[in-house]
C-alpha cells in the first residue's frame, strides 16, 4: 500500500467519489478509485454502502455513507448504458473523467484463513456458484426477465462434476434450488468472507450481476448464463445488458440460456480448462 499511495498528498480538499449502490457497483468503484489515487495522488471519500471492498486502499481513502449529493466523480455507468462501443466497466471510468486504459482488479488479502481452508481441503479447484434471487435486488419486479432458466446453470453444475468443489454463496430465500453443491455457504458469509473466497476461487459460476466484477476483479475464469428474455425485454434498459455490454475481463464468458447441450457442453469444457489453469 505504501509504494502504491505514495504519491498522495494528504493536503487540500479531499474529493468524493461513488458510483451504484450494488456491491458490483462498488468493486468497478474500487477499481475507478485506485486509478485516480495513484496517478493523480489525490485521496478520496468514497460513499459507499460496501467499506470492505476499499480496504486494500488504505489510508488513501476514507469511508463516507452512499449519498448522490456533493460528488467529484461519478463511477457509474447508467448514462452510457445504449453506448455499443464500450463495456460497463470502461463506462463507469469514462464517467469519472478517465480517458486512459483502467485495471479491474482488487488487491484483496485474505482474513478468514480458516474459511478458506475449509473450501479448499477437497484438494479441487474451487467454483463459486451464484445463488438465485431478483435482478439487481428489486422487489418491484423490474428486470426480472435478467435471470436466466435456472435449469441451465444446473446443467453447468452437472457437467462440471467432481472435477470442482462447488461453493454456493449469496444470501436470501433462493429463486432455484441446485442440486450437486459440495459446500453450501448461503447466508453464512460477510462481505469480507466473500472476497475471501473470491481471492481463492478458481472460477465463478452465475448470471449477470456483482458475480461478474467479482471475478473480473481478481482476474478468474468465469461463465455467465444468460436470459434470452432479458436479450428481447421490451424495456431498453434491459435489453442493454448483453454480454458484450457487460463482460470486461478476457476470461469472462458468457452463454445463452436458449443454447443447445453440446454449446453448454463445451462452454463449461472452456470454462474448467481455463478454472484449473488458473490455479497452476
Amino acid at each position: 500500500v505504501g509504494v502504491l499511495f505514495a504519491r498522495c498528498t494528504g493536503g487540500g480538499a479531499v474529493k468524493s467519489i461513488r458510483g451504484g449502490q450494488g456491491l458490483g457497483d462498488a468493486l468497478y468503484v474500487q477499481a475507478v478509485a485506485r486509478h485516480i489515487i495513484a496517478t493523480r495522488g489525490e485521496r478520496l471519500r468514497v460513499c459507499t454502502k460496501w467499506p470492505d471492498v476499499f480496504k486494500p486502499l488504505g489510508d488513501a481513502v476514507e469511508i463516507a455513507p452512499f449519498t448522490r449529493q456533493g460528488i467529484n466523480y461519478l463511477a457509474h455507468y447508467s448514462m452510457r448504458k445504449q453506448q455499443v462501443d464500450t463495456d460497463q466497466f470502461q463506462d463507469c471510468c469514462i464517467a469519472a473523467g478517465i480517458a486512459e486504459p483502467v485495471d479491474l482488479r482488487l488487491d484483496w488479502t485474505l482474513e478468514d484463513v480458516g474459511l478458506a481452508a475449509e473450501v479448499r481441503a477437497p484438494g479441487k479447484p474451487v467454483v463459486l456458484v451464484q445463488r438465485p434471487r431478483a435482478p439487481m435486488d428489486r422487489t418491484d419486479g423490474f428486470g426480472a426477465e435478467l435471470l436466466p432458466n435456472c435449469q441451465r446453470i444446473q446443467d453447468a453444475i452437472d457437467l462440471i462434476g467432481e472435477r470442482a468443489t462447488k461453493v454456493l454463496i449469496g444470501s436470501g430465500e433462493p429463486l432455484y434450488r441446485f442440486q450437486g453443491i459440495d459446500i453450501d455457504l448461503t447466508n453464512r458469509t460477510t462481505v469480507a468472507q466473500i472476497l475471501d473466497l473470491a481471492s481463492v476461487a478458481g472460477g465463478f459460476l452465475g448470471y449477470v450481476s456483482f458475480m461478474v466484477p467479482l471475478a473480473e476483479s481478481f482476474g478468474r475464469p468465469g461463465l455467465f448464463i444468460w436470459s434470452r428474455r432479458g436479450l428481447k425485454s421490451g424495456h431498453p434498459y434491459i435489453r442493454a445488458i448483453t454480454p458484450t455490454k457487460i463482460l470486461h475481463g478476457k476470461l469472462s464468458r458468457a452463454a445463452i440460456d436458449d443454447c443447445s447441450p453440446q454449446e453448454m457442453s463445451d462452454a463449461v469444457e472452456v470454462f474448467i480448462g481455463e478454472v484449473t489453469g488458473a490455479l497452476r
